[in-house]
């Protein structure tokens, strides 16, 4: 066996010997040669300070050298590389009396027999026979003129004419990146030029002069034929960063300038040819100026803050910037005024009685149509948060409307929804100027009536694009209970969801909630159809999940911060929260032992990090039927005997979320005026009940009380005595009790 694997061994190791010598026996192996090749060989630039670019095709190290007389003019972002790439070549102005060249040679770093040239030429921009744009301009500093030298003019187009967002059978030129550079040619028919090519002008004949009409100066040549294309490579126009001041100077008029801006607030809801007033930073303001004719005319106008690019033009007798294209408005960042932060409140509220009148929002639709294309209510605070909706209202039925309700419950009206699940949905828009870094709570207003969905889902994003779905996926987040219709003041439904993001929520990025049908279960038990309505009502919340962890007092026997409490909605935000106002948490009777604490009581609610004692059903109750249910609070018991010091925080409650003609039982406010009652043994300045006065509509107001002759089994019960006809909803806070 040892020999024949020896021998086998051998056969082996002779063929390979063989194959060994036979490729020694050639002259060597062919190698693939080395090459390089060039997107072009010639560029011819415009005078125009300018980025040009050519593409190197290699399968090869290169390097690039570049000879002339002076070279200082052009700047190369690469002069070496491997395999393929773009070399961009940077140039400043050519304002000598002559035309400059450079030659560009990449070459082979290993064989430098491998070489490509590239001969750039760049025009002159004050060349014997030509006029500069600055001087054409002087000639019509004093009133129209016209030319009679053999003269010419070039320039690059730097507006859109395919896009049509200039002036008519209008083109802005501009011959150099610095003021008084830029001039309008007219001309007799449109003529189809692209942005970044160099247009000749004949000017003998030609009348330059400012254009009564659109307020800038043009150039008119004698005849169209007087204009021509020249011979000079296409380039890319760069926008000129310029002030405000500078915009308004008009040094600048009909150049391709860029600012840094926002739409102002007002405007938000607006499209793009409704010609919006824009902002600096320093609130410095001017005008958007788009066609409704043009591409981008019926866009909507963006939210957030960032570059606009376009021509220095005028519009009502003041200088405006007139975008060339879309691409001309990427104004995505956050807004100056920095976005959301939680808690935010985006109210509902209107402002008077009447429909359409927000107090803390603009809407931009009409109350007397159906159509729902471009209609929002926007945020009046700058932060950019919006509510927009996609229906499938049709005929007479209104799709996206703003109503004043007199309970309070003012609302957005939306029909219909017969498309279903992610077609049909409600957005709401919330630039960040946080990072949301954990769980947070979206609360919001919403109610049904008819062949409107009964079951609803919520799902979030980042991009308006990817959606996610908090957990339970599979079943609605929320549903309408059928056969309570929305009107009249009653039935208008209060609704809280947790989420814990699955994305990240960044400070400058933008979280989206959109609300949709989970399917096709109707509010009214039957199909969904045309015209079933809903109604996003009061406000939409967006918070953090409360926690709370109030220090307890050196001292005290007996203390509660009431930190276990976290539902319901802050009362502190006032008439923003509209109609939910009223919205508490879950009533004591329901609560766990640990957020009880010893605690007893009725009609006693949640409040985030407080309680409410008293309730009024406002839910499904109209307003002219509110019913006060009186609540009572009762403390455990001490266990302590002797002098005790009581203090606690108290705050009255207010309706104002209504006006004067609402029919609201409770508009007037609920009592001021609460009553401390001791239990088990002692007396408040002499009686076992003490009226306490003095709460505040506003904010909390700390009350102390001493209880004499307390035993062990002392408690404190807090309630309120109505007279027939008041309310008496109150919250407490921070009950202490010391030594």
């Amino acid at each position: 066996m040892k020999n024949r694997l020896l021998n086998s061994f051998f056969r082996i190791a002779a063929a390979f010997a063989l194959l060994l010598a036979a490729g020694a026996c050639k002259d060597g192996v062919d190698l693939p040669g080395q090459s390089v090749s060039l997107s072009t060989h010639a560029i011819l630039a415009p005078s125009f300070a300018t980025t040009l670019s050519f593409d190197v095709a290699a399968n090869c190290d290169w390097t690039i050298s570049v000879a002339g007389d002076d070279t200082s003019w052009a700047e190369l972002s690469k002069t070496e590389a491997t395999g393929m790439a773009t070399v961009a070549v940077s140039i400043a102005e050519n304002d000598t009396s002559g035309a400059r060249t450079l030659t560009i040679r990449v070459t082979a770093k290993r064989n430098p027999s491998v070489v490509e040239e590239l001969s750039f030429v760049q025009a002159s921009s004050t060349a014997q026979g030509y006029l500069s744009v600055p001087d054409l301009r002087k000639l019509a500093a004093d009133g129209d003129y016209t030319v009679t030298q053999d003269v010419k003019m070039r320039g690059i187009v730097v507006s859109s004419v395919q896009d049509n967002n200039y002036y008519d059978n209008c083109i802005a030129l501009q011959s150099a990146l610095k003021a008084n550079c830029g001039i309008t040619l007219r001309t007799d028919e449109v003529l189809y030029r692209k942005p970044g090519e160099e247009l000749e002008i004949d000017l003998k004949g030609a009348v330059v002069g400012v254009n009564a009409a659109t307020g800038v100066m043009e150039v008119k040549p004698a005849s169209d034929e007087m204009v021509s294309r020249t011979e000079t490579t296409q380039v890319t126009p760069a926008a000129i960063p310029v002030t405000y001041a500078e915009l308004m100077s008009g040094e600048y008029e009909s150049m391709y300038v860029t600012l840094n801006v926002q739409v102002v607030v007002s405007d938000i809801n607006k499209k793009l040819s409704d010609n919006v007033t824009v902002q600096t930073q320093d609130d410095e303001r001017f005008v958007l100026y788009a066609r409704q004719a043009s591409t981008f005319g019926i866009d909507a106008v963006p939210v957030g803050s960032g570059q606009l690019c376009g021509i220095a033009g005028i519009y009502d007798g003041a200088y405006a910037v007139m975008p060339c294209t879309e691409k001309d408005i990427t104004m995505s960042s956050p807004r100056f005024d920095g976005g959301i932060g939680l808690p935010y409140v985006l109210s509902i509220m209107t402002k008077t009685a009447t429909n359409g009148d927000g107090k803390y929002i603009y809407y931009s639709g009409s109350n007397g149509t159906g159509s729902i294309d471009g209609v929002a209510v926007t945020a009046m605070d700058g932060t950019g948060a919006n509510i927009t909706a996609k229906l499938s209202s049709s005929g007479s039925n209104l799709g996206f409307r703003y109503w004043n309700e007199g309970s309070g419950h003012h609302n957005l009206p939306m029909k219909s929804w017969t498309s279903g699940k992610d077609k049909d949905y409600a957005l709401f828009t919330f630039p960040l100027n946080e990072a949301i870094d954990g769980a947070f709570r979206f609360s919001f207003g919403w109610s049904g009536s008819g062949t409107a969905p009964a079951n609803w889902t919520l799902s979030y994003s980042n991009d308006n694009t990817v959606w996610y779905t908090p957990a339970p996926a599979d079943e609605p987040h929320f549903v309408i209970p059928q056969g309570k219709t929305v009107g009249s003041g009653k039935n208008f439904f209060y609704w809280t969801i947790d989420i814990t993001p699955q994305i990240p929520l960044e400070r400058r990025g933008t979280l989206y909630i959109r609300v949709t049908p989970f399917n096709q279960v109707t509010v009214n038990a039957g199909t969904v159809g045309n015209g079933g309505e809903i109604r996003l009502h009061s406000c939409v919340v967006v918070e953090k999940i409360p926690a709370f962890n109030t220090q307890k007092p050196a001292g005290a026997v007996y203390f509660e911060p009431f930190d276990r409490l976290t539902t319901g909605l802050d009362y502190r935000h006032g008439d923003k929260l509209a109609g939910m106002l009223n919205f508490c948490g879950s009533d004591i009777a329901t609560w766990d032992a640990a957020t009880k604490n010893g605690l007893s009581g009725s009609n006693v609610r949640q409040r985030p990090g407080y309680a409410q004692i008293g309730f009024v059903e406002t839910q499904t109750v109209a307003q002219g039927s509110y019913t006060n249910n009186t609540g009572a609070l009762l403390t455990p018991a001490f266990g302590v005997s002797g002098t005790l010091k009581l203090s606690f925080d108290a705050m009255a409650y207010k309706n104002t979320s209504v006006h004067s003609n609402s029919g609201a039982k409770d508009m007037n406010g609920d009592l001021k005026s609460v009553v401390v009652e001791v239990i088990g043994g002692g007396t408040i300045d002499g009686a076992a009940k003490k009226v306490v006065s003095g709460l505040t509509y506003t904010e909390f107001k700390n009350f102390t009380l001493t209880i004499e002759g307390a035993t062990a089994s002392t408690a404190v019960r807090f309630t309120s005595e109505p007279a027939s006809g008041q309310f008496s909803r109150w919250f407490i806070d921070d009950i202490c009790v010391t030594k």
